[in-house]
């Protein structure tokens, strides 16, 4: 299995996993032009993607899903809560294959498993995925202001990890121009993880499962540097005795490779 991000942050994301016989989309949150672009830019192609998975319906996840998927003839998968709340907003009866799953049940799709997770975010029902070929799994966790014991458990099963880390505390405050409601929206359990939080919950699974590779990924542009959570992360993984190198998903760049 291979790992790739497209994109990462509040501008839009996206994820591309390839299998032995399936190339998949999670997230489509940039134009279907970009996406595309993208795409040739790890040297793959939007006509081999077989399908669009979304995690909620937030612009910066589903932008691109409907112009790239009738496009290229894709099925897109969402729960039902996502398509009602996206569906006028975003034309979605244009799509002549959605596919609806149900929350927090697995489903096959070609040669992998996909498991549906559900998280606390602000919209309808949101979810996070976890990936597996039945060799290795991965599992790609944002937009998230906590992280829930479901998802904790499931992800010591995981290789490799995208994990939130959205926020420094300290440089949310103190933001001037960021109005109160909208900092206490992504304090909130329905906003965001803290670099404090994402590394605490990073830690957790690495003590209790297999973690192989960890990407960190949704960095405010705003609120946080990468320097910043590299800070927050070393101190907490030192505390712990762990010793896992870590990499960064980017806003306006491709970002690293996942192999498996």
């Amino acid at each position: 299995m291979q790992l790739i991000s497209l994109a990462s942050g509040s501008k839009g994301n996206s994820y591309l996993i390839t299998t032995g016989r399936t190339t998949l989309l999670v997230d489509a949150g940039l134009s279907a032009k970009q996406l595309a672009l993208r795409l040739l830019e790890v040297g793959s192609d939007a006509a081999y993607i077989n399908a669009i998975f979304i995690t909620h319906e937030h612009i910066d996840h589903i932008r691109g899903a409907r112009v790239f998927a009738k496009k290229h003839k894709i099925p897109v998968f969402m729960n039902q809560g996502c398509f009602d709340a996206a569906r006028e907003r975003y034309l979605l009866d244009e799509i002549k294959d959605i596919r609806l799953f149900d929350t927090g049940f697995p489903f096959d799709f070609q040669d992998v498993m996909i498991h549906p997770l559900s998280i606390s975010h602000d919209t309808v029902d949101p979810v996070c995925f976890t990936i597996n070929d039945n060799k290795q799994l991965f599992a790609i966790v944002t937009d998230l202001g906590k992280m829930n014991k479901l998802v904790s458990t499931n992800l010591r099963k995981a290789d490799a990890l995208v994990l939130e880390s959205n926020h420094d505390l300290n440089m949310l405050k103190n933001n001037p121009n960021y109005p109160e409601n909208i900092k206490q929206r992504i304090r909130s359990v329905h906003g965001h993880l803290s670099n404090t939080q994402s590394a605490e919950a990073a830690r957790d699974v690495i003590q209790h499962g297999k973690l192989k590779h960890l990407m960190l990924a949704h960095l405010s542009e705003n609120n946080n540097t990468e320097k910043q959570t590299k800070k927050t992360y070393l101190s907490v993984f030192k505390d712990a005795g762990i010793d896992l190198p870590f990499s960064f998903a980017k806003q306006h760049q491709v970002g690293t490779k996942f192999i498996l």
